[in-house]
């Protein structure tokens, strides 16, 4: 099955393993992991694992198999907590949301190529939804308590910059057109005719070999570093000279410097927004972060390791 949006930005939420508040008990055979009261069976779990994974005795090592394994069950835990925690602040899903959210999805398909993926699976529609509201309220919650992005005053704005200022520096930039062809003695030709007068411009559409040949050879603004080392002889020159023919692995070049943008520091006026914006979702994220842990602290989980490993 394809992998759904909403599983995709949950993804981003999710840490792949964590140890809290875990203990191996003893659980009924058919039952892989227990989240506080709430039960996770073998059969349900392994359904769900075999989306992740086509043939993975075949196609990954038995180590890799079992960390991944690992891995998943973490992750279906962590949506159970999610779930748990939803439910006691008397969070809940819509019947409008989920039609809304499986519609949504229905879309990535053609026909009945949605009924026949969960037939491959071995799933029900029904049981499909039933995991799909699980990861819907999971995300709901998160939004609901968590808030991507927190508050931050502007003198903590001007510290950060202050003990970044070399983070907030733009390097010398260069407008720069080129003619590539790719027989050196033809460039050699043109070059004469550059130097007799000829409009730059005028010989890179008819000449070049290059896509910005319609643009008169126009390669627009780069920074060194930004383009292959046979470029950088364009930094030495002076705006509105050509250079001699360079060759590169891409063919023979001529150069002519249009204008050159010196370095310059940008004010924190003008750097401001992004650093607000920066440091307030990395708080943001520091106090998910806190919270997802506090939750994992408290709720008691019981996994059934041979089911690990087998």
């Amino acid at each position: 099955m394809k992998k759904s949006p909403t599983l995709l930005l949950l993804s981003i939420f999710l840490s792949a393993l964590w140890g809290c508040g875990q203990q191996e008990a003893r659980l009924p055979e058919n039952i892989i992991a227990q989240v506080n009261e709430e039960q996770i069976p073998v059969e349900a779990f392994d359904r769900e694992f075999r989306e992740l994974i086509l043939e993975p005795a075949k196609e990954t090592p038995r180590a890799g198999y079992e960390d991944l394994k690992r891995a998943y069950l973490d992750q279906v835990i962590e949506r159970k907590i999610l779930v748990q925690e939803a439910r006691r602040l008397g969070i809940k899903l819509s019947p409008e949301e989920l039609n809304q959210a499986v519609s949504e999805i229905k879309k990535d398909y053609s026909g009945g190529e949605f009924g026949e993926t969960l037939g491959l699976k071995g799933m029900t529609l029904e049981e499909w939804k039933v995991r799909l509201e699980e990861q819907l309220l999971a995300e709901k919650v998160i939004r609901s308590v968590f808030h991507s992005q927190e508050k931050v005053d502007e003198k903590e704005a001007l510290r950060y910059y202050e003990d970044h200022r070399s983070s907030f520096q733009i390097g010398q930039r260069v407008r720069v057109r080129q003619i590539v062809v790719a027989d050196g003695e033809e460039a050699i030709q043109i070059l004469k005719r550059l130097k007799k007068g000829e409009r730059f411009e005028k010989l890179a559409m008819e000449k070049s070999l290059g896509p910005e040949k319609l643009q008169g050879g126009d390669l627009g603004y780069f920074s060194q570093g930004e383009r292959p080392s046979e470029f950088d002889c364009v930094f030495n020159m002076e705006v509105g000279a050509i250079s001699e023919v360079i060759k590169s692995p891409y063919g023979y070049h001529i150069f002519k410097l249009e204008e050159k943008i010196e370095p310059r520091q940008i004010p924190f006026e003008e750097a401001k927004a992004g650093i607000l914006q920066d440091l307030g979702q990395k708080r943001g994220e520091e106090n998910y972060q806190k919270w997802l842990k506090g939750l994992k602290e408290k709720a008691k989980v019981k996994i059934n390791k041979k089911w690990l490993t087998s």
